[in-house]
């Protein structure tokens, strides 16, 4: 402890009492002795509270100790388990990449017999590779999936854009046919409607050409010839009604002409018949009108087909990968092929504990730990504070003691008036 022992005391203050003998005043000898009882007392007090301090601090120092070195040990025990899990969980690493490595190489050597592509990563993969070669040796063969090249964009374009360009057109001539005063709301109808009527027989061809096309490997469905005489219902009636929307708008159109002709001075029969004016129907109008109709509905017709066959190739595809599948006969390689995948998911899922990923146990050690470490301190620190305090005080009295002992042993010489008195 930061404090001089009871001892030291007890000897300077048996020292002192020495000295009283010498102390020539009755008077001050008295009161001095008497001031060195007192002083024995307090030494003796010192004595005790010192034995008390110095059992509270070795109670302080064992308690604390105890929750000191438990923290301690077990921060040690955390960090220990957390080398050894990490070092399992590395050594479970590596083992796994091993197996992956060899995984890959069976995989390389299965595929390579099985006669299809080495880089082939799933077991479906390999059957969908597998059904092909078999259909194409049959003669069914399975187009690869269609890349987008700038003039099928260009023709997918053209089927969108000619179903409301059409509309557009039949709209236009409705406009001419019902709204000859062009008022804007029946224009707006009559554009609605004519869209409406292109985009609606259009796709009508579009799926008849699809079902067609399905018909005769699909049970429950009606005979191809129905859906193609739907076809050419929709068609005709397609371009019958536009060839009689745009031949109407065509006669309006050059009546017009005509009439506007007369005004300015060209003919001077206004009642005369159009072919009498020397004006004669457009009709390269009507012609190129039902050619774009016409080309519009091949297009949906077109992609009415390729949408069939996409399927149809497809469900083919699918078919022979189940029957190879029951089969049973490529077994090993498509369990090679999935084998790698499987590996390489469970090394994925290889993590240390929970207590090692999460830094909650250890955090909570150092709480504790610091605890501990803040009640020892504090206490041992209120304890030597009293204690030192005490011991100044007791140092400082026996000073003091030991100045009245010294003044009353050499009295300081009186001079003048007080000397001859004295």
């Amino acid at each position: 402890m930061p404090v001089l022992t009871p001892g030291h005391f007890v000897t300077l203050l048996d020292d002192l009492r020495g000295e009283l003998q010498l102390i020539p005043a009755e008077a001050a000898r008295a009161a001095l002795v008497s001031r060195s009882r007192l002083l024995t007392l307090n030494v003796e007090q010192y004595r005790v509270n010192y034995d008390l301090a110095r059992v509270t601090l070795n109670r302080v120092l064992a308690e604390t100790g105890m929750g000191v070195r438990g923290s301690w040990a077990r921060q040690q025990e955390h960090l220990a388990f957390m080398n050894a899990a990490s070092s399992g969980v590395e050594r479970a690493y590596e083992q796994a990449t091993a197996e992956i490595e060899q995984a890959r190489a069976d995989r390389f050597e299965a595929l390579t017999r099985a006669g299809v592509r080495p880089d082939t990563v799933t077991a479906e993969d390999f059957y969908t590779q597998q059904a092909a070669a078999q259909l194409a040796a049959e003669g069914h063969t399975v187009r690869p999936p269609e890349q987008k090249s700038g003039s099928k964009r260009v023709f997918n374009g053209f089927a969108v854009f000619s179903k409301f360009f059409v509309g557009i057109i039949s709209g236009v001539s409705i406009n001419l046919l019902f709204n000859p005063e062009s008022r804007l709301y029946l224009t707006l109808i009559a554009l609605t409607a004519g869209v409406m009527f292109s985009v609606l027989l259009l796709w009508l061809v579009d799926e008849l050409a699809y079902r067609a096309k399905l018909a005769p490997s699909t049970p429950g469905m009606a005979r191809p010839s129905a859906y193609l005489a739907g076809i050419a219902a929709v068609v005709v009636l397609y371009l019958g009604v536009e060839g009689y929307l745009n031949w109407d708008g065509i006669l309006r159109t050059t009546q017009e002409i005509a009439a506007n002709a007369a005004q300015q001075g060209q003919l001077t029969d206004l009642s005369a018949a159009p072919e009498d004016t020397g004006f004669t129907p457009h009709w390269s109008l009507l012609v190129f009108t039902l050619a774009l109709v016409g080309m519009a509905a091949g297009a949906a017709l077109i992609q009415g087909r390729e949408r069939a066959r996409t399927v149809l190739e497809r469900e083919r595809l699918g078919a022979r990968v189940a029957l190879l599948r029951g089969q049973g006969a490529w077994q090993e390689a498509a369990r090679a092929a999935d084998r790698v995948a499987y590996l390489e998911d469970a090394r994925d899922r290889l993590a240390p504990p929970r207590d090692v990923t999460s830094p909650d146990h250890a955090r909570l050690n150092e709480r504790v730990l610091s605890h501990w470490e803040q009640e020892r301190d504090t206490q041992v620190q209120d304890v030597t504070a009293a204690l030192i305090r005490e011991a100044r005080a007791l140092q400082e009295t026996l000073e003091e003691f030991a100045a009245q002992v010294q003044a009353a042993r050499f009295p300081a010489p009186r001079r003048g008036l007080g000397r001859l008195l004295g």
